[in-house]
């Protein structure tokens, strides 16, 4: 009867031991890396790259940093970075290096002083909130708002437009507006109506009001009187 209970025993004994086995087996930490991308150009970038990510295994939540063309990325712990570098530059465009401050960073400030004799002025370089802009605007002018960040490609091109077309015209005023990053207090105060950069504002001597959104340079042609 004793052979039998010492029999009976084992498997149990085995099983005790495999759970205490479990018990003390670390479960692996999940880990933060950074990765930096050549390439962004847009605020749209980060959506051209979000499928690709979400079909890594292993990543699990990110944070996408624009100003620094940066993604905050929490991994599983065996989840390599290759993956991931591999994963970003599938969106076709881009090159992704693990680590901080290896981002695209466009150029310099685009609120350089224009042309002498032009009428130019910055509003606000910061992203900090301004006035409405209808007390902001050069009575008898055509006035140009012109949203933009000097991450943003799309518009450096504008601002080089409009360099062009304003030592043409005495009756055309630009001011510029830095948003600096979505989270700013220019943006907020923007709200819905910002939907992307380039954000133009333009108002014609006799107060109407045309928003332009993106690089669309035949609408900001129309909206100068400009015809082509």
């Amino acid at each position: 009867m004793s052979g039998d209970r010492s029999n009976l025993s084992r498997p149990l004994l085995y099983l005790v031991v495999l759970a205490a086995l479990a018990v003390a087996r670390p479960a692996a930490a999940d880990r933060v890396q950074v990765f930096s991308v050549q390439g962004i150009d847009c605020a749209q970038c980060e959506n051209e790259i979000r499928p690709y990510l979400k079909k890594v295994k292993g990543v699990k939540k990110w944070t996408f940093d624009l100003s620094r063309s940066e993604f905050t990325i929490t991994l599983a712990d065996n989840t390599p970075d290759d993956a991931v570098i591999a994963a970003i530059e599938r969106a076709g465009k881009f090159r992704a290096l693990p680590g901080a401050g290896y981002g695209t960073k466009l150029g310099a400030s685009q609120h350089a002083p224009y042309p002498e004799g032009t009428d130019f002025a910055v509003v606000t370089d910061n992203g900090g909130a301004v006035r409405p802009l209808e007390e902001l605007r050069v009575q008898g002018k055509y006035t140009v708002f012109d949203y933009y960040a000097d991450w943003c490609g799309p518009c450096a091109k504008i601002d080089k437009q409009l360099r062009e077309i304003v030592v043409t015209r005495k009756d055309l005023a630009v001011r510029k507006l830095n948003v600096v990053n979505f989270n700013s207090d220019l943006a907020k105060q923007l709200g819905r109506k910002l939907r992307g950069l380039p954000y133009v504002v333009v108002f014609s001597p006799d107060g109407k009001r045309t928003e332009i959104i993106g690089e669309n340079y035949k609408q900001l042609n129309a909206a100068l009187g400009i015809r082509k």
